[in-house]
């Protein structure tokens, strides 16, 4: 590897989601050429996602991004638990997307073969057989941009676990836990009063949240990742105020936690690299930034560096939220209601200082913070060590 790669090579990219696509446009527009194969019939379908983004999303990537698929945009947040509630309110600070729209814009000018799933991946001299359901495609290069379930990335676990076999260190840099995600799209009987303005209720037993995001036209998004999404959606809508038609449904996995990005020629992007925000299981951004390195290292011939520039920009916001996604599961309801408080207490501070990609800002400003830390240290007392070790 210490010579770099070949930019006059086959490159295949494994997945036509957002991801992928942008990896092939960044290519593309350093003048190299890809293949994608997609193993659905349509680019953008099925949706898997809630699809609600940053606004850096469409400010703070390289290429710039269609804004047709934009269809709501978001001024904060009203959060609940039990009777509770308080705003957090901040312009602008969230996009809700039409996910089939910005899927199919991305990938406009890109050669995608669309049908074609791969069920093997054999070495062959320097490169790779990508064996599908309808031919056998030879790469020099693998990009594995598939999906939480990805199967190159399954490829290089094998092939790792194989090798830390001798090196007795590939376990340590993997681990992922799988969570499943259910919304349903409702078109209201009653007007919504909040149009631009997302709802996140806290519940004990939910190791995520609740969420109802308002797409216009008198629709909501309203869903739930959890061990049983199915059922806990269902009683949240019979006891809320929510009342109008199913007019769609989405399900899908969401991969929290680390795992290894390169191995050889192959890499890893997007929620195939489990680059998805631990707190919220968001993972567009996090997957576009690492496409735009992953593309640099093509470009620059230099695939061995990916691994530690994302390292670089990235894991330590992980590492915040893995821990912070373990303390979350693991707190009673006393002290849930009891962190509530404290940011209702403090929902103006709040306001200042979240940030919408990385959520380790809030802890941050909170221990520069006396008042509001020692206000913290009380209530989290036995898991604070948690979050500070």
């Amino acid at each position: 590897m210490g010579e770099g790669l070949k930019i006059k090579m086959e490159i295949v990219i494994v997945g036509a989601g957002p991801v992928g696509c942008y990896t092939a446009q960044l290519l593309k527009n350093y003048g190299i050429k890809t293949r994608i194969i997609e193993e659905h019939q349509e680019v953008g379908k099925p949706i898997r996602c809630a699809g609600l983004v940053g606004r850096q999303v469409f400010e703070e990537t390289l290429l710039p991004l269609s804004e047709n698929s934009i269809i709501n945009r978001i001024d904060g947040a009203l959060f609940f638990y039990g009777d509770d509630n308080f705003i957090i309110q901040r312009e602008r600070v969230a996009y809700v997307i039409d996910r089939e729209r910005f899927d199919k814009s991305l990938s406009q000018g890109l050669n995608v073969e669309c049908g074609k799933r791969v069920v093997e991946i054999k070495e062959r001299r320097a490169g790779y057989i990508l064996k599908t359901n309808d031919d056998d495609i030879y790469a020099d290069l693998v990009i594995g941009a598939d999906g939480a379930t990805s199967r190159v990335r399954k490829y290089i676990a094998i092939q790792g676990n194989s090798e830390g076999n001798k090196k007795r260190n590939y376990k340590k840099k993997e681990y992922i836990k799988n969570y499943l995600g259910i919304q349903y799209r409702i078109k209201l009987e009653e007007d919504l009063s909040c149009s631009k303005i997302t709802q996140v209720h806290l519940r004990e037993g939910i190791p995520f949240f609740i969420w109802v995001i308002p797409e216009g036209d008198n629709i909501v998004r309203v869903g739930v990742i959890s061990g049983n999404p199915r059922r806990d959606l269902l009683e949240f809508l019979r006891e809320s105020k929510i009342k109008g038609n199913i007019i769609g449904k989405l399900a899908g996995v969401i991969p929290i936690g680390l795992t290894k990005n390169i191995y050889k020629n192959i890499a890893l992007v997007g929620d195939a690299a489990v680059q998805v925000k631990p707190l919220t299981g968001g993972g567009i951004f996090y997957g576009l930034k690492s496409a735009e390195l992953l593309a640099k290292c093509i470009r620059d011939n230099r695939l061995d560096e990916y691994d530690r520039l994302l390292k670089r920009k990235f894991r330590k916001e992980i590492k915040f939220g893995l821990k912070a996604r373990k303390f979350y599961e693991e707190i009673n309801e006393k002290e849930l209601k009891n962190i509530f408080m404290l940011f209702k207490k403090n929902a103006e501070f709040i306001e200042k200082v979240a940030n919408f990609e990385n959520h380790s800002v809030i802890f941050i400003e909170i221990l520069k913070n006396p008042k509001i830390f020692r206000d913290a240290r009380q209530i989290l007392s036995r898991n604070i060590g948690k979050l500070l070790f």
